[in-house]
């Protein structure tokens, strides 16, 4: 089943074990030689199911954040009859800021306008143009078909502009003088833009930034008969038809080959199709099976996260560079595609109160205290979601943030920052909840030295009688 749902519990193993393992490079051995064949396809039925459930539970693992992607980039770059189609290499504009019910994935911020773009680099490199945005934030995030992510930013260009060519790591070609090469991992990316947007006012400036942002592409229409239909929710064929297209044409890390090579004998990447292998009762069975625990143990991992930053605040240090921490990838992206790495966008998540009790607007109404304001270049903010939906939550005065931008921000005397959570939330610090299980974000765009450090930690919540928050 690939819904998206909550958040994480994640056992990793550790940067100073993965230190200790020995690498050494096989190519270099006297007479050493690869394997030419594909690898044992078992006859005995019970070393089958064995061998294919637990092939199945790693690719149902590895491949999830890929075929969640596909989906999104089936809908609008593929799929002609689709309502969200564009085509590739150009932008789609959200035009207003997220609310509840936003449709694109889960888990939106609501204080940037967010724009889409899917690329096909398989013909040639797109050519850039990123406009003066006049000192606003802004960022182009890159995610190749794993969720890895790479930035053209306010943070690591400015807000100068500039003209950049968007070519795969294997182009080889010549770039114009007042052109600046980017390097993308995959020949197939998505492009998550988003730009700041203070409050509803500066909507029609935003808006005008966002149309300056201009890619040049070869082709906007999809290769006829390329493309796999997206994966069905509770149907492995369907997964691994997507993986086994992402991994031909979008292509796997040369660090990943070992891993995805044990694939083959599902159909992924290999001499056998997914139809050969499912027509085996036994195998289908099996994968079934391996799936289904697949399935269980993300479902499992959901929830509060990461790296514990005290008062039930945690994040995850690997956002948007996932590496091998496949769990890690596949949970994070069933909560929601399109992270950003830490250094762009320092976001916590929380689950519970200063007590360890679940949030849950039925019980209690809550206070929010920082000490200082989170350390950030650009903007901080804290929002509320719906903790089953993931979505923001609908109230009387569509407001789901409060944070720097946040118009006449009360701060009290001693430079505290107290944001007050409540069923009937209106005043400038005050912030809606549901009535039941809720979650909290904290976002910090262009996070400065003493957040990265940890030396910057957010307070806990603290519960008070609903009714009561005020101080």
């Amino acid at each position: 089943m690939l819904k998206t749902v909550s958040l994480i519990g994640l056992c990793l193993l550790s940067a100073s074990s993965m230190a200790e393992m020995r690498i050494y490079d096989a190519t270099k051995a006297d007479q050493l030689l690869e394997a030419q064949g594909e690898d044992i396809f078992p006859v005995d039925e019970k070393a089958r199911r064995i061998w294919l459930k637990s092939r199945a539970f790693e690719a149902a693992v590895f491949g999830r954040s890929a075929v969640l992607t596909y989906k999104q980039m089936h809908e609008q770059a593929i799929d002609l009859q689709s309502p969200s189609y564009i085509g590739f290499n150009r932008f789609e504009h959200g035009r207003d800021l997220a609310g509840p019910g936003y449709k694109v994935f889960k888990t939106p911020n609501a204080d940037t306008l967010y724009s889409n773009a899917y690329l096909d680099l398989t013909a040639g490199p797109i050519l850039l143009t990123v406009p003066s945005t006049g000192g606003r934030y802004y960022t182009v995030n890159f995610l190749d078909m794993y969720g890895n992510a790479t930035n053209i930013s306010a943070r690591t260009h400015g807000t100068a502009g500039g003209k950049y060519l968007i070519a795969p790591t294997d182009w080889q070609g010549e770039v114009p003088a007042d052109v600046t090469l980017f390097r993308v991992a995959q020949p197939y990316m998505w492009i998550l833009m988003r730009v700041a947007v203070s409050s509803t006012v500066e909507l029609p400036a935003a808006r005008e930034t966002q149309e300056k942002f201009v890619l040049d592409g070869i082709s906007t229409q999809p290769h006829e008969n390329l493309y796999p239909t997206p994966a069905v929710d509770g149907d492995p064929a369907s997964f691994l038809k997507v993986l086994d297209w992402v991994v031909e044409h979008a292509g796997v890390s040369r660090t990943e080959r070992a891993h995805v090579a044990g694939f083959g004998v599902l159909g992924v990447g290999g001499g056998r199709s997914v139809e050969e292998v499912i027509q085996d009762k036994v195998s289908k069975e099996a994968i079934v099976e391996g799936f289904n625990e697949a399935e269980d143990v993300i479902k499992r991992s959901l929830g509060p996260h990461g790296t514990s930053a005290g008062g039930g605040w945690r994040y995850v240090a690997d956002l948007g560079r996932f590496g091998h921490n496949y769990l890690t990838r596949a949970v994070v992206n069933t909560l929601g595609t399109g992270a950003n790495v830490r250094r762009e966008n320092f976001a916590f998540t929380n689950f519970e109160d200063a007590s360890g009790a679940p949030l849950d607007g039925s019980k209690y109404a809550y206070t929010l205290r920082f000490e200082t304001p989170p350390p950030s270049e650009f903007f901080w903010s804290v929002t509320v979601y719906d903790r089953e939906t993931q979505e923001l939550v609908p109230n009387r005065d569509s407001k789901y943030l409060v944070g720097s931008n946040t118009p006449d921000l009360r701060l009290e005397k001693d430079g505290a920052i107290v944001i007050h959570l409540s069923k009937d939330a209106s005043g400038s610090n005050d912030l809606p909840i549901p009535d039941g299980p809720f979650y909290l974000a904290l976002r910090a765009q262009g996070p400065l030295p003493e957040l990265l450090s940890g030396d910057w930690q957010p307070s806990p919540i603290r519960a008070v009688e609903a009714g009561n928050a005020q101080p």
